[in-house]
């Protein structure tokens, strides 16, 4: 049994370096997508597509920052095409799941409005072969779309995936702050080996690899793109904001807001109209206190991927993951 790492478990190692400051990095990735042979650029942090951050509000903030949201897959499809219609969701993706309705929902979508928009199709368990079969219609009928598509955590899992016709595989599996599939159903990857070994499977398939879970800090999505992800994608990380759609509880001289996953027997409730007999909670329920307007996230990511790159003498953030090297 191979060892795999997480995020704490290595730090990445300096390098004499001909940068003089973290202004002189360019923080702007850019790649032509294996599929739709569109480009995808700005920063390479994606907003996970969950309930109260994964929000249009969200989008619009960090617009300037080049940092896209994914909206959760329950809005209505005229909040969407609102949302569309707004210049400001050029970095987002639209997420959906793989029922027949949402794949006609995507449809609606796509015919009352003249976006391009991103797709980002998303199941728990990306193994599934009815899901590889969503994503060979889903390119059959969006060829010219940039196709996300997840979860997995294994280099096999990348393959099948962008075989199928994404162009980017979302990678992880109970490691989100706010996921519990670990605990309830042992399956897991720790995420820096997914980061590393998903990344290098999608760069040998031409392809792109987002890496989603486990990012705790802002150092741990340095070390997801300098171990050799495209993109990060950050879920607790974005809790807690002004920008959040969410009710503020007052918690002494402070505020606090819910936040849960996906899979959580909240997200079940208020979704689904309960948690069916056959489930599990797989999601972490917890209060996280008031932060201020999102810009303070997003200028901190934008500084620490700056530095990191000045410590591996790195112009230019896309070639990250070729100038780093780790220790445990």
């Amino acid at each position: 049994m191979d060892i795999k790492l997480d995020y704490d478990d290595v730090y990445i190692t300096p390098k004499p370096t001909e940068l003089k400051s973290r202004a002189d990095v360019n923080l702007q990735v850019s790649y032509i997508t294996k599929h739709s042979k569109k480009r995808i650029y700005g920063l390479p942090v994606l907003v996970a597509n969950m309930d109260k951050i994964g929000v249009p509000s969200m989008a619009k903030a960090l617009h300037k920052y080049e940092i896209g949201v994914c909206l959760h897959k329950h809005y209505k499809q005229d909040e969407i095409v609102n949302f569309l219609n707004d210049d400001r969701s050029e970095f987002s993706f639209i997420s959906s799941g793989i029922t027949n309705d949402d794949f006609e929902k995507l449809k609606t979508i796509k015919a009352f409005t003249n976006k391009n928009f991103n797709i980002c199709l998303d199941v728990a368990n990306g193994y599934m072969y009815s899901f590889l079969d969503h994503i060979k219609k889903t390119r059959e009928s969006f060829p010219n779309h940039i196709i996300m598509a997840g979860n997995v955590c294994t280099p096999e899992g990348v393959e099948n995936i962008i075989k199928a016709g994404a162009d980017i595989v979302k990678c992880g599996i109970g490691q989100g702050s706010k996921c519990d599939t670990k605990n309830k159903a042992g399956i897991s990857y720790k995420q820096f080996s997914v980061s590393l070994e998903c990344g290098q499977a999608a760069n040998e398939l031409h392809s792109l690899c987002c890496s989603d879970g486990g990012i705790k800090t802002v150092a741990d999505i340095c070390k997801s793109l300098g171990a050799g992800s495209h993109f990060a994608m950050c879920g607790g990380l974005f809790f807690g904001y002004k920008e959040n759609e969410t009710e503020w509880i007052k918690s002494g001289s402070d505020k606090k807001m819910l936040s849960y996953g996906m899979s959580s027997k909240k997200a079940n409730e208020k979704f689904f109209g309960g948690l069916q007999d056959y489930r599990t909670s797989e999601g972490k329920e917890e209060y996280v206190l008031y932060k201020g307007e999102v810009s303070e996230i997003a200028q901190d990511i934008r500084g620490g991927l700056a530095s990191v790159c000045t410590y591996t003498n790195t112009k230019n953030l896309e070639n990250l993951y070729k100038n780093c090297s780790f220790t445990r």
